[in-house]
């Protein structure tokens, strides 16, 4: 490696810096009072950071979402504290999240400079540099995935401190204890930021710098004692601080594994690093090299394709590597790192424009039939830690991407000749024009993201205030992944079970009381209305929301808002308006569903939720479906309009739900209706299948009112796992609308649940 060449900046290289560093945040849409980067992603990160603030500025947990337990931000710490301090200053919550990726942008900016002084490019070629780097579409591409942006674009910052830790001609002074402790703690808060910024870039930076550290080790004879005595083992000790901490604060090692098909999923399609896809890069879009791509055609989602195209800096590097090779001892460690990242995020399968089969209904997950070849990587993700919750495989590509450019920077260095310095300057010049967006259309998109935040604020923000009161326990129903929710609640400091977030979520529905776990996520069931009642007898809410006007997820990254879930709320609210016991009150976007202060009373004493157990089925008393969703367990049965219809093959048309019910009498009553034969079934047990307790044949519309099947059941002591389980043939016709094992002493009551349940 050169030795770094130490100059001045001149007046007119700061002012080229600057406004190149005005232009970085101008493409990233991180300019706080005038743009955001994102809405969404920024909405869930403000939330954790206004719940710090409720709690304290130290305060590194959220209570306002997430409830009953604090809820750790699955990743995005070393953002979301941040915020928490801009908003304390004083700055509107929109404005303080611009100022910090302004912040942690300016870093990446500062340190891929300084790679290319540390290269010994020139001051000027290295800005060029770094505006080739901050221009990226793996970065700027991935705003809304917020702290993945920040986390790859901050590889400047984390390799940069690993050159100088790796290479002894770069550390100043000997290696006397404070000298020692000085780098370790320098590296030891570098590897914190990484890994609670994000965990893809953490496991990117870590696996990069050790393979770029083992080929110093390899190629520099001289430095291998010094590398095994003092780099390697701040390098080693720090990443591994830095994962015990990060688990402690989660509250668990490692989260829930995905199945490989979805690493295959999100593996990279070759085409997509060749051809760019159509609407994301102005010169590809002008000149006609874009093509237009969806979630229709293709697995994964639209971030692997709209992230991916790198073909300017892969044919950069490899022409940097042509002219370097053999001179610069760190060529080949680069492109090793670089081979690497890009092996990865091909994914357990080759894929060549591969796109899913005509005809065939398969989702955003790939089966091995329909990859080209195995790549081999499927036992690093399926059995290697870290590497196993890589899920989105074609995010190592952003490690690919780094290494590459660096490769180009190394060219770029004053000890090559004039012709190659020249020539690479060239060349990421050409890299930075192919990779820029549409920036009018960008920056359009990047100013309405904070007019949303301002809207959301006076739309809805301030209206809430009128209706909830700081610290009360509320339920907004239907729940699905809101992230609105976390803002929502955050702003107005009440608690809610909702929260933002696949991961967050995960971990927050395992604490959930028994009636939330009951509600279908993202529907409307029959007895939807009935448990709206129960959460609110048994104090588990102060108040429900009803959302029947906002998507909290994907609304969050749109506006105005869409009418969503109104038609199958109806039911609900007319069944909820029928009831004596609560005050309903409807608003613009949703609905709010108090009990009645007399009521609230008795709620509060427990009388109320006696009374509401006796009145409707509810378990371990009663069982009751009258309508079935899309996760309702079957063989041969879909679900079409809430009923499950047999598809013309025998087997279990419906089975489970697997839930405790109490001793007792019961009866069974299904109904439905259909052509079927004597083949059909109905039978209630336990034990999957090896304890009977009844079986009833099933008959068209047996009574009035499409009962197929009726009997008496008997529980002799509590079962934790009854099931009811319906058999039909190859040549029966059978819709299930609903069935009931109800005790038989309120049976009459039970069949008719339509009545006002508080009467």
């Amino acid at each position: 490696m050169s030795q770094v060449i130490e100059s001045k900046f001149k007046k007119g290289e700061v002012l080229l810096f600057i406004f190149a560093l005005l232009f970085i945040l101008l493409v990233q849409g991180a300019l706080p009072f005038f743009s955001m980067p994102t809405f969404a992603q920024a909405a869930w990160v403000i939330g954790f950071s206004q719940s710090f603030l409720n709690e304290g500025i130290f305060n590194i947990y959220a209570r306002n979402f997430g409830a009953p337990e604090p809820a750790a931000i699955a990743f995005g710490l070393a953002g979301a504290w941040p915020v928490a301090v801009f908003i304390k200053l004083g700055l509107h919550p929109a404005d303080a999240y611009s100022l910090m990726v302004a912040l942690w942008l300016s870093i990446a900016f500062i340190s891929a400079y300084k790679i290319g002084r540390y290269f010994s490019v020139h001051p000027k070629l290295s800005i060029l540099g770094a505006i080739s780097w901050m221009t990226m579409p793996v970065i700027w591409a991935h705003a809304h995935y917020s702290m993945l942006s920040t986390g790859i674009s901050l590889f400047s910052f984390y390799f940069l401190a690993a050159l100088y830790l790796f290479d002894p001609k770069y550390q100043i002074g000997k290696l006397t204890k404070w000298n020692i402790v000085n780098k370790t703690f320098f590296y030891l808060v570098l590897c914190l930021i990484s890994i609670f910024m994000d965990g893809y870039s953490f496991m990117m930076f870590a696996v990069g710098v050790s393979l770029l550290g083992v080929w110093q080790f390899i190629s520099e004879k001289g430095s291998r004692r010094r590398l095994i005595w003092f780099s390697f083992p701040i390098h080693f000790f720090s990443l591994v601080i830095a994962y015990l901490l990060y688990t402690f604060y989660i509250g668990k090692t490692q989260f829930e594994q995905v199945p490989i098909d979805f690493f295959r999923g999100w593996g990279v399609d070759l085409t997509f690093l060749l051809i760019p896809t159509e609407g994301i890069h102005w010169l590809p879009d002008l000149i006609g090299w874009s093509i237009p791509r969806s979630e229709d055609v293709f697995f994964g989602d639209a971030s692997v394709w709209t992230t991916s195209f790198s073909i300017p800096v892969i044919i950069g590097s490899i022409w940097a590597a042509f002219y370097i090779f053999g001179k610069k001892k760190i060529t080949i460690g680069l492109i090793l790192v670089a081979a690497f990242g890009f092996y990865m995020a091909l994914g357990p399968s080759l894929k060549v424009n591969s796109v899913k089969p005509i005809g065939e209904e398969v989702g955003v997950m790939m089966a091995e039939k329909y990859s080209i070849a195995p790549t081999g990587s499927a036992l690093l993700s399926e059995y290697l830690p870290g590497f196993k919750n890589m899920r989105a495989s074609y995010r190592w590509g952003a490690l690919g991407v780094f290494s590459a450019w660096m490769l180009i920077v190394l060219a770029m260095s004053s000890d090559n000749k004039r012709t190659i310095s020249a020539g690479a300057a060239l060349v990421i010049s050409v890299i930075t024009f192919l990779n820029l967006p549409n920036l009018p259309q960008k920056l359009k998109s990047d100013i309405k993201h904070r007019e949303q935040f301002l809207s959301l604020d006076a739309e809805l923000i301030e209206e809430m205030r009128k209706i909830v009161s700081p610290h009360e326990k509320v339920a907004f129903l239907p729940w699905r992944n809101d992230f609105l929710v976390n803002y929502v609640a955050s702003q107005l400091n009440i608690v809610t079970f909702n929260i933002g977030g696949d991961k967050n979520l995960l971990e927050a529905r395992s604490h959930w009381p028994e009636i939330m776990h009951q509600f279908p996520k993202e529907s409307v069931d029959y007895g939807f209305a009935d448990r709206v009642l129960l959460l609110l007898a048994k104090n588990e809410a102060d108040v429900v929301i009803l959302l029947p006007y906002i998507e909290m997820l994907w609304e969050s990254h749109q506006s105005p808002y869409l009418v969503q879930f109104k038609d199958a709320l109806g039911p609900s609210l007319a069944r909820l308006n029928s009831s004596e016991g609560v005050h309903i009150e409807n608003r613009d976007f949703y609905v709010v569903v108090r009990l009645k202060p007399e009521i609230a009373h008795l709620a509060q004493q427990g009388v109320f939720e006696s009374i509401i157990n006796k009145k409707l089925c509810l378990l371990p008393e009663c069982l009751k479906r009258m309508s079935f969703v899309s996760t309702t367990p079957s063989h041969v049965g879909t679900v079409q309009k809430g009923k499950l219809v047999s598809t013309g093959r025998a087997g279990f048309l419906h089975f489970g739900p697997r839930v405790s019910m109490e001793a007792g009498n019961y009866k069974l009553l299904v109904r439905g209706k259909g052509n079927m034969t004597s083949s059909t079934w109905v039978d209630v047990v336990s034990g999957k299948g090896t304890i009977e307790y009844g079986k009833f044949t099933l008959h068209p519309t047996i009574h009035d009112g499409g009962l197929l099947a009726e009997g008496q059941v008997q529980l002799d002591a509590p079962v934790e796992d009854i099931e009811i389980r319906v058999y039909v043939g190859a040549e029966d016709d059978v819709t299930l609308e609903g069935y009931e094992l109800v005790p038989v002493e309120t049976e009459d009551h039970s069949a008719s649940l339509e009545h006002n349940p508080l009467n």
